[in-house]
């Protein structure tokens, strides 16, 4: 194996942003830019059954805990990560889910800390570390608390108290900042919209997992060429947002790993698909996907986790015919779903002005980055073949 070329390691690497990072380091921003590229993931989990490239290059290591003491990683990376040592950017996409939101604030904190902690103490040639964070920053969990202006852009000062302390993000901020000094890495934060995307196991914040199980289904109760109606109000379905394709906040992400002249430490960027749209003008599209025809809201209409819920049976007996992974819909975080395509009524929409002010040009229509995804989980066997 060549010796040039940057060794990636990936915290999170089985998750949404992860994978797609896995996926996307093989051939971005070139086939040689990373000589090594190592996930670390909870549960083990190989290429194979992840869907990602049989490139050598890709080494997934389960079973690292990140929630013990940073000796304790220190001894994991060493003993389980080959030639980690080597390793020069670090993409931080871990994260815990608890169920409050100074318990979140302290794991996911303490998890970031740990993290960086240690692999600053086994890779004395780290250069970069990329922290994902996103929308929680500018307050969207609290609209009713804080007043949303769009477009939401990096220099917006931090939401005010009381609401500001339940924002993990800011602390996970700090504490890169409190590490970074006097090291010769530096650090950048990343922030996406909601995120749009596959992943190879079960994900707590996948949209378009969801939509994908709701829509299937939908075709298998109803038949091609039904008319759905979007399960939310009129309000949710005209608000504006800026949706992020998996594919490229990857590529954004690595492009501000590799390119440090242009993003100092402490940088914050944006990232979104290049266009807002609502789900007026995405639903359409991402029904026709599945053969079936987008609506606008009808009152009293059926919510989408009753929906499915209703109709488990049919969904059972088409996910045998087809093969499909076991426990989907157990598992789909389907409260997630219908806060977002009912609560996220208001218009939120991102500036990626920065981002393209230090030269990152990718952009994608947000339907062509559901589709792919949903391509995606096709050949996963999540849903059905789209005909």
């Amino acid at each position: 194996m060549s010796q040039s070329g940057k060794h990636c390691l990936i915290f999170g690497a089985s998750g949404i942003s992860g994978w797609a990072l896995l996926n996307a380091a093989v051939n971005y921003p070139t086939p040689t830019t990373f000589r090594r590229i190592t996930g670390l993931c909870n549960r083990p989990l190989t290429k194979e059954a992840a869907q990602l490239p049989a490139d050598p290059r890709i080494n997934l290591v389960p079973g690292i805990d990140l929630t013990g003491s940073a000796e304790s990683v220190v001894q994991a990376l060493r003993e389980k990560v080959e030639d980690v040592e080597t390793v020069t950017t670090v993409y931080f996409c871990a994260y815990i889910q608890t169920g409050d939101f100074q318990s979140l604030r302290k794991v996911n904190t303490e998890l970031l800390r740990v993290s960086i902690t240690a692999i600053n103490e086994v890779a004395p040639n780290l250069e970069a570390v990329i922290l994902q964070t996103g929308g929680k920053s500018y307050g969207v969990e609290f609209p009713d608390n804080i007043t949303i202006t769009p477009p939401l852009r990096e220099d917006m000062p931090r939401i005010p108290e009381p609401w500001a302390s339940n924002i993990f993000y800011y602390s996970q901020h700090d504490v890169l900042k409190e590490l970074s000094q006097g090291k010769k890495w530096t650090f950048s934060e990343i922030r996406p919209d909601g995120i749009v995307g596959f992943v190879p196991g079960t994900n707590a914040m996948n949209i378009a997992q969801g939509i994908a199980i709701y829509l299937a289904l939908y075709r298998e109760v109803h038949g091609a060429g039904a008319k759905v109606p979007y399960p939310g109000t009129e309000k949710s379905y005209r608000a504006t947002h800026t949706d992020t394709f998996q594919d490229i906040l990857a590529k954004m992400e690595i492009y501000v790993s590799l390119n440090r002249d242009k993003c100092p430490n402490e940088s914050v960027f944006n990232i979104t698909d290049g266009e807002v749209v609502s789900w007026a003008t995405v639903w359409p599209g991402l029904c026709a996907y599945f053969g079936l025809e987008g609506a606008a809201p009808v009152d009293n209409g059926i919510p989408i986790e009753e929906f499915v819920t209703k109709n488990k049976g049919a969904w059972d007996a088409m996910a045998k015919r087809h093969g499909l992974k076991e426990g989907l819909i157990e598992a789909q975080n389907w409260k997630f779903v219908h806060f977002l395509m009912v609560f996220g009524d208001f218009g939120r929409e991102y500036s990626i002005e920065k981002a393209r002010s230090i030269g990152f040009q990718e952009a994608i229509p947000t339907v062509k980055g559901y589709e792919t995804a949903f391509e995606r989980m096709v050949a996963a066997k999540v849903i059905p073949p789209r005909a």
